[in-house]
């Protein structure tokens, strides 16, 4: 099976698990609880800087994550094996979560959507840095200005997440998983892919 193939199968395993956890939370008492971002206790439960991330607050929200999810590694998986996607999704839930907590948020977070920002991120710098099959530059341009134009309408407060409803701070989670995903794409260049080779 090729390595495009094996992506996309584990992309679809952690979007199951993610759906599932939305489920389960209601049969266990205390899930989110466990499981979500929550600064005072994040560097005695390290476990939540990955965690948050797979855990959501409504079935639209957790949807809404997934099918993001799947789409933009099925955009991008040419540019991964499942060890180097792997490596990624870990540099970019942990960087998300400790950029997270190093801004003071003191409210709880959960949800895909910061790394799917931080996969975008990273997705469109491996395009725009491909040299072995270029693509349309104009296409990463636009795709890159589209982002930071959410970003910014965001941070603004222009435009309100209609599935979040626990913070007007989504801006900062989707801000530091952008950057997050710039970092995965430069330890992907320098140091990730060559581990995993």
């Amino acid at each position: 099976m090729s390595n495009r193939y094996q992506t996309l199968i584990t992309a679809l395993l952690l979007a199951i698990i993610s759906v599932w956890a939305y489920f389960y939370q209601f049969e266990t008492t205390g899930l989110l609880d466990r499981f979500d971002f929550h600064y005072p206790v994040i560097w005695q439960e390290p476990w939540r800087l990955v965690t948050a991330h797979f855990m959501h607050l409504s079935q639209p929200h957790v949807l809404a994550n997934v099918i993001a999810f799947v789409f933009i590694t099925w955009l991008f998986v040419r540019f991964f094996s499942v060890r180097t996607y792997l490596n990624a999704l870990l540099v970019i839930t942990v960087t998300t979560s400790v950029l997270v907590w190093l801004s003071g948020f003191e409210e709880r977070f959960v949800g895909l959507s910061a790394v799917n920002h931080g996969v975008l991120a990273m997705g469109l710098l491996l395009e725009w840095f491909d040299h072995e099959q270029p693509r349309s530059g104009q296409l990463v341009i636009a795709a890159a200005a589209i982002l930071v134009l959410k970003l910014v309408v965001e941070l603004l407060g222009w435009w309100q997440n209609t599935l979040v409803t626990t913070t007007d701070k989504v801006w900062l989670l989707h801000s530091a998983g952008t950057l997050s995903g710039i970092l995965a794409w430069w330890l992907h260049q320098r140091r990730l892919a060559k581990l995993a080779s």
